[in-house]
């Protein structure tokens, strides 16, 4: 077992992702420990998203 620490990714989706978006997150995701946002549900946490942007590695958006 490695003591390696996993890169962070972080997901935000602008709306609900479709399927051909799905796929590219599932690869992205490989070796990875992955967070999601989704700015489309309800009323976003806007503060709770900037923290989770600053613990990740790598964010990505998705629009």
């Amino acid at each position: 077992m490695s003591d390696e620490k996993k890169m962070k990714i972080l997901h935000v989706y602008r709306s609900e992702p479709d399927e051909a978006t799905k796929k590219l997150v599932e690869i992205l995701n490989r070796d990875r420990d992955a967070m999601e946002f989704k700015l489309y549900v309800g009323d976003p946490n806007y503060d709770k998203l900037v923290q989770m942007i600053f613990d990740a590695d790598q964010t990505v958006s998705w629009w």
